[in-house]
């Protein structure tokens, strides 16, 4: 797909990954909307970057998004990309008797239901042009749980699942959308994996924003329905060698950094 000359929409598009998909699109001249949750920092998004537009929508609350969809189908109706960027990322100790059962849904609602409603909503509008994609932003943890964040793991790889039927649908219905899973590793720069900045496994497993943006743009102008980057490519394939082993040892590391972070100590 050319990427030029398009009409994207980005959730989570105020900072982070989606920021930086918005700026270098953008820069590719495509006209770009970003989606976040916070007025203010949309101001301050668009004082910045004033060549972006944007719209406030809370995408895991079904009457901002019917709003989304209503401003999209009489202001965008040229809409023809859509990359599901906005997540967030929460740490849980799940032996924790403080933890009350609302709190582990929030990621659910945002990272897996703001996906599944933008999609369904738009779908009619990306249906109807000549050409369309949509990128899905999964992650390494959909192959791999993070132990320290087991809903944020749960809902990439929910996406991941979620991806692929919707590309078979697609296929079934003979529309012309292009589904991408574009599955980033740790991204150093971004607020959601600060815990593993001193981990010993983050001096591999880490890339710059700038990889990520690089890989997956080449990856959506080829059409690739999964956009492995960097160190994600070598933990799908030790996945399949020795799936227990990395499991185990992963899961370990993931927790020794959440507990060092707030001084629980180690077990071993």
């Amino acid at each position: 797909m050319r990427l030029e000359n398009n009409t994207i929409l980005i959730t989570g598009g105020t900072s982070g990954i989606g920021l930086s998909f918005a700026l270098r699109l953008s820069e590719m001249g495509n006209k770009v909307i970003v989606v976040g949750r916070r007025q203010e920092k949309i101001d301050d998004v668009l004082s910045r970057h004033p060549k972006l537009s944007a719209i406030r929508a809370d995408i895991s609350k079904i009457e901002d998004v019917n709003k989304l969809t209503d401003t999209i189908e009489s202001e965008y109706p040229n809409l023809n990309m859509v990359i599901n960027s906005a997540g967030i990322m929460r740490q849980y100790n799940l032996f924790d008797q403080d933890l009350e059962l609302k709190d582990l849904t929030l990621e659910m609602n945002t990272n897996f239901n703001g996906i599944v409603y933008i999609t369904k909503s738009l779908l009619p509008v990306l249906d109807h042009q000549r050409e369309s994609m949509i990128v899905n932003i999964s992650s390494l943890l959909a192959l791999v749980s993070a132990v320290d964040s087991p809903i944020y793991s749960a809902t990439k790889a929910a996406i991941h699942m979620y991806t692929d039927a919707l590309r078979e649908q697609v296929r079934a219905n003979n529309s012309n959308i292009h589904i991408v899973e574009l599955l980033p590793p740790l991204i150093s720069g971004t607020n959601l994996t600060t815990q593993y900045d001193n981990a010993l496994f983050a001096k591999f497993a880490n890339s710059p924003l700038s990889t990520l943006v690089d890989a997956g743009i080449k990856g959506m102008e080829r059409n690739k329905t999964q956009i492995d980057v960097a160190f994600t490519k070598v933990m799908r394939l030790s996945m399949k060698i020795m799936p227990r082993t990395i499991t185990h040892i992963w899961g370990q590391q993931t927790m020794k950094a959440y507990l060092k972070k707030y001084n629980l100590g180690f077990e071993a």
